[in-house]
């Protein structure tokens, strides 16, 4: 939102949980931006296929209690605190985690690190297969999650827009 209203950025797409679509929808309001559903869905767990969890069709809370969550240690939400944001975001029933920052090391911890997992959304094949990885759906959880672009009002998406969001939702189409 920042890069789009003080730099030069044209597009943005916006990741939030929909139990904070409010918060949003009222920053985009207040911010004069406009906003188009990409994509909903629900979170999966993402695992080593060397996990002991990894052969189950589908996960309870309870299995990921003795596990180690690899957790994004930036999550945002405007007009609310970072402690309700994390409240809503993680799980009291897990204890150990481990936060990274930069993105790409989260593979490499899920590879290496035994018993860890992460919340993702669906994943194509090919990257499950690059990384050693499957990704199992959580059958108590019920957080739904919405990708949304957004973009300054008035502004007219280009040719080159238009290529890119065709590629976006050509991507999500093969999960």
């Amino acid at each position: 939102i920042r890069n789009i209203l003080q730099s030069d950025y044209r597009l943005g797409i916006i990741r939030y949980q929909q139990a904070f679509k409010k918060q949003y929808e009222a920053t985009f309001l207040e911010k004069d931006l406009t906003s188009e559903l990409i994509n909903e869905f629900n979170y999966y767990i993402l695992m080593s296929k060397t996990n002991p969890l990894s052969n189950k069709k589908a996960l309870d809370y309870s299995d990921l209690e003795q596990g180690v969550e690899i957790a994004h240690g930036d999550p945002y939400v405007p007009s609310l605190p970072i402690s309700e944001v994390k409240k809503e975001e993680f799980l009291d029933a897990i204890d150990k985690r481990i936060y990274v920052f930069e993105r790409g090391s989260q593979f490499d911890l899920l590879q290496n690190v035994p018993n860890t997992f992460m919340w993702v959304s669906p994943l194509p094949m090919a990257y499950l297969d690059k990384y050693n990885l499957v990704q199992i759906p959580c059958k108590s959880d019920q957080r739904n999650y919405r990708d949304i672009l957004i973009y300054r009002k008035g502004y007219q998406l280009t040719d080159l827009d238009q290529l890119f969001l065709t590629e976006v939702r050509k991507a999500k189409s093969n999960q």
